[in-house]
């Protein structure tokens, strides 16, 4: 018996829009060109008799395309850019808050004592009221002082992430902290409306494969053949701006997401975990970016890491990120990922070996070689700070640091190290 079959689902030019009953405020839309949705050239073949039967299936597909999607929200809501920089500043006051409060503790025995206040933190330290070597009191960023009986001072020192930072005030008579200028600035920032709009150009997938199904009273059987399937996306972009703050926009974008596998071939039965005798595999993301926010860009652990990166604007580019892998036969293979940015570049060479039959197979990298070549000054010093810290000097072809990895790929063994 054999049977030929097209199936599908084709539409275009869709357009919603809806606004929540409960969000006077909120509105969203999407629209999209075009989608096609399809099975072709289904060949289905059927052979049996009273002991097995045979079932061979070939068919392109399913195929799938959907071209310029696009969703818009408006959104009435809180300034999430707003609140993290609120929760990031706490962070940081988390430290001399914390030690303020332990010298509160250390002047009242001191005052138990001595029925006396002390004049500076250094007396309470001479007098073991006080151990500045135990947390919180041994960050050396903040500096303390006692202007008792009004108030005790945290102040930023020059090793502070960010020494020109506002001083902390402790009021001794109400045992609470003032409200720092730059939270209260903060904090009296009205709820904005939100713009998010998500588009992409463009999806397709295609699938060319062919099934063979033995079935029997003792065992059911099947092999898949896979000549291609692949999976793109092209042009995607997403926002977010907070009102008309167009400085605080934040943004992504992502010209291409390849995956992609040819030649496969597997089988197994209905009950066990199948086995893969071949195949090659590729991942794909090229020029990959993120555009963050003015405010969070200019707070001062997000501009310290940018730095180190070599970033002096809000953008951070991953230019490839790509891996490719090539199975052999069900035992062997080969790989190589690649990891390119403005800052640094990452390749991985190297041959593996596979232990199937689990329901996660055992992967064993054999004499993997590792480049890593850091191109930002920031990155060089951190590289060579490791190197100092550890005593450990990276094996080197000019600046590129060259590793070689061997061992199980969830806990590898660097050659040397």
């Amino acid at each position: 018996m054999q049977i030929f079959l097209r199936q599908g689902f084709y539409s275009k030019n869709l357009y919603f829009e809806w606004k929540p009953l409960d969000k006077e405020l909120d509105l969203y839309s999407a629209k999209i060109a075009e989608i096609n949705f399809r099975f072709s050239d289904i060949d289905l073949q059927y052979k049996g008799n009273n002991n097995k039967r045979n079932a061979n299936i070939q068919f392109i597909g399913p195929n799938f395309s959907l071209k310029q999607l696009g969703l818009k929200f408006n959104i009435h809501s809180e300034n999430w850019v707003t609140k993290e920089k609120i929760e990031r500043l706490e962070k940081r006051e988390a430290i001399p808050k914390a030690s303020i409060e332990s010298i509160a503790n250390s002047v009242d025995l001191y005052m138990v004592d001595h029925n006396t206040l002390p004049r500076t933190v250094n007396e309470l330290v001479v007098k073991q009221y006080l151990d500045m070597d135990t947390p919180p009191l041994n960050d050396y960023s903040w500096k303390y002082d006692l202007k008792l009986p009004e108030q005790i001072i945290a102040k930023p020192t020059q090793i502070n992430v960010q020494p020109s930072t506002h001083a902390l005030y402790y009021d001794w008579q109400s045992r609470t902290f003032q409200l720092s200028p730059e939270k209260d600035s903060l904090i009296n920032v009205p709820i904005v409306d939100w713009e998010y709009i998500f588009e992409i150009q463009d999806i397709s997938q295609v699938f060319s494969s062919s099934i063979d199904i033995d079935l029997s009273k003792d065992n059911s059987e099947f092999d898949l053949k896979m000549k291609r399937g692949q999976f793109k996306i092209s042009n995607t972009s997403f926002s977010s701006t907070p009102g008309k703050q167009y400085e605080d926009r934040s943004s992504v974008s992502l010209p291409e997401l390849l995956l992609e596998a040819n030649d496969l071939v597997l089988n197994g039965t209905i009950t066990d975990t199948p086995v893969i005798h071949r195949g090659k595999g590729k991942f794909r993301i090229r020029n990959f970016e993120i555009k963050i926010p003015k405010g969070i860009k200019e707070e001062p652990e997000i501009e310290s890491m940018l730095k180190t990166l070599g970033i002096w604007n809000n953008s951070l580019m991953i230019r490839l990120i790509e891996f490719d892998i090539n199975l052999i036969n069900e035992f062997t293979g080969d790989l190589l990922f690649r990891f390119q940015t403005p800052f640094m570049k990452i390749s991985v060479d190297g041959d593996f070996s596979l232990r199937q039959g689990n329901s996660i197979p055992g992967v064993v990298l054999h004499n993997a070689e590792v480049r890593i070549h850091p191109i930002s000054l920031g990155i060089r010093k951190w590289l060579r700070e490791w190197e100092q810290k550890n005593g450990r000097m990276f094996t080197r072809q000019g600046a590129t640091i060259v590793l070689k990895i061997n061992g199980p790929i969830d806990d590898p063994v660097i050659q040397g190290y």
